[in-house]
């Protein structure tokens, strides 16, 4: 063949990759009509909220989108429905999509598939290898698997006789052109789970920096995940402030697993220190994390990797649970909220300038002098009745959304609340150092990280009674096993409620319960002393 044909043929390939990925169906993929949502999404949210919106609304905005685009991905790729998302996070060259094909000690992803990610790739279970593309124009493109290399960077690359690159310019990338890549594996072994191999998050000005990549788009596929697994370089000697930063900003209520990768950089006693290191600044900066393990591709079933199979193992046995309704509640009650405060604050200025108004009138000042301050009670009463309004607005757009969402959700087959439920959905409880750091600021307590630290060992070890999110199946199993273990009581064990001990309906339940032997009453000790506890107990055994 020549030089010439050979060529020819290189650019037909990559023509043909082309001419695939940005195809648009003619016949929508999708079983339903989002047209109706999408336009509440893109038109009526912003519309309504534009001017007078909360400081951090690019960022509730921006993970609403990310959550919807996953909830599309649900009903453009059905085999995601019903398993756990675990998301891959962390900076570029952690090795996250390298730890995937050691997990389970062979590659679980074809050999020439690129370990470096730069299109959001979920990875399934299934009984062969098959890749799907989703494109910006919602059309699924079958890809094959030497295709993704491509596709990630170094599309157009053509090579000459020796296998040499031929020089055509500026290097091209089709990451832009896909939403999402789907691919189905036998060596993805876990039958519930779905990863997500997620592009490392860069700043700015980052050279690796694309619009696919950037911060926000990153931690929008983190915070639609149900479990992270967040990957630090071994031979970064810890946790870096970039990377505390990025995860302060993701859900506190999703489990992360912290994995030191690469660990083979680094001596086992250095691996240790560095670890330690890790915990110790999670814990300052208030960071929740399920464990902190080591993990080396180069010894897979070296360090710390039983325990990583074990609780991503145990993430497999859990029972999918649908978090869209509470990750999308959240941009609507973070706006009710802030438009309640503004409310309540506009509200207060407006008495204390009709305050001042009466107070004037009283003594009879000259109404020229009167009229500005008028003019500011009628502005702030138009601020008041504006902000009523955008409140009255959002509550209503919450209540078209899962209104809209929810006969979306129940066509596929994905769990949603009926929209009068959504108000019932619990948010999740205030980290305490999170309190405590605004206490500290309300108060102008200067920061003094000794308090942090005593604070950290006060807590330390003590697990909640509850640690599962409310209103989930484990919740309830939680539950239901504390109740169990707490209902088998003997009357030897009943105590008195301190609220209710000195009420007239207590002394009134004793007093009929004669039968009741001294012995038999248990009062709580602050009270047993007191005289109206000799009261009782004389009144009861007489």
């Amino acid at each position: 063949m020549s030089y010439d044909n050979e060529l020819n043929e290189q650019l037909v390939k990559n023509f043909k990759l082309l001419c695939n990925v940005i195809r648009q169906n003619k016949n929508t993929e999708l079983k339903v009509d989002l047209s109706k949502i999408e336009k509440i999404i893109n038109e009526k949210i912003p519309e309504t909220v534009k001017k007078n919106a909360p400081a951090d609304y690019y960022e509730l905005y921006t993970d609403f989108k990310s959550e919807y685009e996953k909830f599309r991905d649900f009903i453009l790729y059905d085999s995601l429905i019903g398993k756990n998302i675990v998301a891959l996070g962390g900076g570029f060259s952690s090795g996250k999509s390298s730890f995937l094909n050691a997990l389970n000690g062979e590659a679980a992803l074809p050999e020439d598939v690129d370990p470096s990610t730069s299109v959001p790739t979920y990875i399934v279970n299934g009984k062969k290898y098959k890749v799907l593309g989703i494109n910006i124009f919602d059309t699924k493109v079958e890809i094959e698997t030497r295709e993704i290399k491509k596709i990630a960077h170094g599309f157009g690359e053509i090579y000459d006789d020796d296998d040499e690159i031929v020089d055509i310019g500026e290097d091209v990338t089709l990451g832009h052109v896909l939403e999402s890549i789907f691919l189905s594996t036998p060596k993805q072994k876990y039958e519930n789970i779905a990863f997500l191999d997620t592009p490392g998050y860069s700043k700015p000005d980052d050279k690796n920096h694309t619009a696919r990549t950037d911060e926000q788009i990153a931690r929008g596929q983190l915070n639609s995940s149900n479990f992270i697994l967040w990957f630090i370089q071994a031979d970064s000697g810890t946790i870096t402030e970039e990377d505390i930063k990025f995860i302060k900003t993701l859900r506190e209520d999703i489990p992360k697993l912290i994995i030191i990768n690469k660990a083979d950089k680094k001596p086992k006693e250095e691996l240790e220190s560095i670890r330690d290191k890790i915990k110790k600044t999670l814990e300052i900066k208030g960071v929740r994390y399920v464990d902190v393990l080591a993990f080396s591709k180069n010894e897979p079933d070296g360090y710390d990797s039983d325990q990583i199979r074990k609780q991503i193992n145990e993430w497999n046995k859990r029972v999918y649970e649908s978090n869209f309704a509470r990750n999308f509640k959240v941009l609507f009650v973070r706006c009710k909220d802030f438009y309640n405060d503004k409310i309540d604050e506009e509200s207060r200025e407006l008495t204390r300038l009709n305050t001042s108004l009466t107070r004037l009138m009283a003594e009879d000042i000259d109404s020229e002098i009167l009229e500005p301050l008028q003019i500011m009670i009628k502005t702030a009463q138009k601020n008041v009745n504006s902000l009523k309004d955008i409140h009255k607005k959002v509550k209503e757009l919450q209540d078209e959304f899962f209104t809209e969402i929810k006969i979306i959700a129940d066509v596929v087959g994905i769990d949603m609340p009926e929209p009068t439920e959504i108000d019932l959905i619990k948010d999740n409880a205030q980290n305490p150092l999170e309190v405590f750091e605004e206490f500290r600021k309300a108060k102008g307590i200067k920061n003094d990280p000794a308090m942090v630290d005593m604070i950290m060992d006060t807590f330390d070890g003590i697990e909640p009674v509850f640690n599962k999110m409310a209103g989930g199946s484990e919740y309830g199993d939680e539950l239901v096993k504390i109740i169990r273990e707490g209902c088998n009581i003997n009357k030897e064990d009943i105590k008195i409620n301190d609220v209710f001990k000195n009420t007239k309906e207590y002394k009134k339940l004793m007093s009929k319960n004669s039968n009741i032997g001294k012995e038999d009453i248990k009062i709580n000790d602050a009270f047993n002393n007191t005289k109206e506890y000799k009261k009782i107990i004389k009144g009861i055994t007489e």
